[in-house]
């Protein structure tokens, strides 16, 4: 009997996220708002904004007429929205996915066979650089300039990444069939540092060098999806070294007292 509820309480305790919000939506629309605050806001303490927003601060009572609730959908939405990037931007663990890249035909040779490809760096706060994530491992992205669209997608190639405070990624956009002498290599505009780089939306590509005449930058883009996924793991502590270095061979003490003494 105790090991059955057991069991539902932790299936309880594992409800996602989303189900609850509906669930307070709905006690919302029908009337059913007495408490909530409580048991909502107990484990996600992010929507306390919503909560106050809807119900009101405590101890306030509201005049019953019902007119804001046309509008709540969009309320909500919004209260949510603004609720949830703080936690979003938090230090952790993401899964990143570069859904599309497009660049402007006119920053390459007419004609031209391209291959457009893109890679993810990151410099760590020591400033130590590694290679995230490369595109070109799924093969080729080809396109003919001036007749076929310059975009490439990597929807089903998520990767996931660590992010701690200090550490810095680079999207960079390339032509992998380019030469050495028609090198154009696009770049993300950097983020708020305060902000995980990799967060989901559409940012600039910049030209790296000087554009072409007649190029469009705003034509120069890259779509990202990100969510985060957990926490970081805990580095390992470096093990306590012994003041004093371990002894060997026969100069240990009890080696100098075993030893026969011998007269010769």
């Amino acid at each position: 009997m105790s090991k059955s509820k057991k069991t539902h309480r932790s299936t309880a305790e594992k409800k996602p996220l989303l189900r609850r919000i509906i669930y307070f939506v709905v006690m919302i629309m029908t009337g059913g708002g007495a408490g909530i605050g409580g048991w909502l806001c107990k484990d996600y303490p992010q929507l306390q904004p919503i909560v106050t927003m809807l119900l009101g601060k405590p101890g306030e009572e509201g005049d019953g007429s019902g007119e804001g609730l046309p509008n709540i959908k969009a309320a909500v939405k919004s209260a949510v929205a603004g609720a949830f990037s703080a936690s979003e931007n938090r230090p952790g663990v993401y899964q990143v996915t570069i859904d599309t890249v497009q660049l402007d035909p006119k920053s390459f040779t007419p004609g031209r066979t391209v291959d457009i490809q893109a890679r993810v760096r990151k410099i760590d706060a020591d400033g130590i650089e590694s290679l995230v994530w490369e595109s070109k491992t799924f093969g080729e992205n080809l396109a003919v300039v001036g007749r076929d669209e310059l975009s490439a997608h990597w929807t089903n190639r998520p990767f996931e990444v660590e992010w701690r405070s200090g550490d810095r990624f680079m999207v960079e956009v390339y032509d992998r069939k380019a030469g050495f002498f028609s090198n154009q290599e696009f770049r993300m505009a950097r983020r708020d540092a305060n902000v995980f780089p990799l967060s989901a939306g559409e940012f600039a590509l910049e030209a790296d060098g000087r554009p072409k005449p007649g190029t469009d930058p705003s034509r120069n883009r890259v779509v990202l999806a990100s969510r985060r996924t957990g926490d970081s793991a805990t580095r390992p502590s470096q093990p306590a070294r012994d003041s004093a270095p371990a002894r060997r061979g026969p100069d240990q003490p009890t080696d100098v007292a075993e030893r026969p003494i011998i007269i010769r």
